[in-house]
């Protein structure tokens, strides 16, 4: 006899229940503070350079739980901020060292934008978790930093530097922009402070003049150093990210007022909807080209908790879902994701597990998309179904 499928309140309680214990148990490093990069598939810790955006998606994850009231979480918070400021700032040039060895000692010195994002985004949590010393200051030092360093020519940013902030500006991406965008966000809902607003103005003003084609409603990754489409990498677009910016501009919305951006959202789900899922499998595509077309067919993860997050956002603002959404796409996660006690990274586009390690940067997709549940639709929900 075939099983249920878990309802959507399954997810809020993998979360509270495997998820924050492995990262306050399992991730966090006793011997040397922080938290491991990644764990085996019986959650032993691997010996790996630790990379400055798995420290900060970790923090914000206890950070998070904190606040939900879930016991341990702030301890492991507070020492691993204490690691992240002892490990990774650069007292010579400022800003965050890219990686750093086990015990503390920096690895790759350079500055990389998408990690930058993200300790951003981790302050914005610990100052609402426990009003980490010096959170605020050191926010808006570094987004100060961003500016004085890596602000580039039409708008945005570079994508990274070396470790005196000489800039490459070879390439430019969509991604760590959007994750700055979140994390703008996320000190305005901590602070009610218009700088931040101001701040994520900007970003969304860049996704609609330089990252949103409205011909093909899609979301472009890679751009050359003026914006325009990579020549090699520029019809390469996500349906993951198309879905966590649909999520993103919703929170816009909210905290800002501004319903100009509906249109482009409804277009990106649109085209992650036509053109993401796999027809024949189900699963979601890692890579599409702008005209539609599958790249990529192996599946990721986190994809699936951002296309929850998308339906949730659409949810909430009284608009339409695909049919069946947000159910389907969170007993789909259980499907062929989530396990006991863990998770699989990557799978086949058949759905055979291809990476069943657990890396620290993973939980930060699946505890957001829970709480997202868990406030939308209530802790105990089934859901719209």
């Amino acid at each position: 006899m075939p099983t249920a499928p878990p309802p959507p309140s399954a997810l809020p309680r993998f979360a509270l229940k495997t998820l924050v214990p492995l990262c306050r148990d399992r991730f966090v490093d006793p011997a040397h503070g922080g938290f491991f990069e990644v764990l085996s598939a019986t959650r032993a810790p691997l010996v790996r350079p630790r990379r400055l955006l798995v420290q900060c998606r970790l923090l914000y994850v206890l950070s998070h739980a904190a606040l939900l009231g879930e016991p341990g979480g702030t301890g492991a918070a507070e020492a691993g901020y204490a690691f992240l400021r002892r490990a990774y700032q650069d007292h010579a040039h400022g800003g965050f060292f890219f990686s750093a060895a086990p015990e503390g000692a920096p690895l790759d010195r350079s500055k990389d934008f998408y990690a930058h994002a993200f300790v951003l985004y981790a302050l914005a949590w610990l100052h609402r978790a426990f009003a980490a010393p010096g959170a605020v200051a050191l926010a808006g030092a570094t987004l100060d930093l961003l500016h004085a360093r890596l602000a580039a020519p039409h708008g945005g940013f570079w994508d990274g530097a070396s470790e005196d902030w000489q800039p490459h500006t070879a390439l430019r991406r969509q991604n760590p922009h959007m994750h700055l965008l979140e994390a703008l966000l996320a000190w305005h809902a901590a602070t009610g402070e218009e700088r931040w607003l101001n701040e994520a103005r900007a970003i969304v003003r860049l996704f609609e003049t330089r990252f949103f084609d409205p011909a093909t409603g899609t979301l472009g990754e890679f751009f050359g150093p003026d914006w325009r489409a990579h020549p090699e990498q520029g019809h390469v677009v996500e349906p993951g990210h198309h879905f966590e910016w649909v999520w993103l501009l919703h929170r816009w919305r909210v905290q800002s007022g501004d319903t100009g951006v509906a249109a482009a959202a409804e277009a990106l789900y649109a085209t992650a909807l036509r053109h993401g899922f796999d027809p024949e499998h189900g699963g979601i595509h890692d890579q599409i080209h702008r005209s539609g077309a599958p790249l990529a067919t192996t599946r990721r993860i986190w994809p699936v908790t951002e296309a929850i997050k998308a339906h949730l956002a659409r949810i909430e603002a009284g608009e339409s879902v695909a049919a069946g959404e947000p159910a389907r796409s969170i007993a789909a996660l259980f499907t062929t994701f989530l396990r006991p006690g863990g998770w699989i990274e990557t799978c086949t586009r058949e759905g055979a597990p291809t990476r069943t390690e657990l890396p620290g940067s993973t939980p930060y997709h699946v505890f957001l998309a829970a709480a997202e549940t868990a406030r939308v639709l209530g802790p105990g929900s089934a859901g719209p179904g």
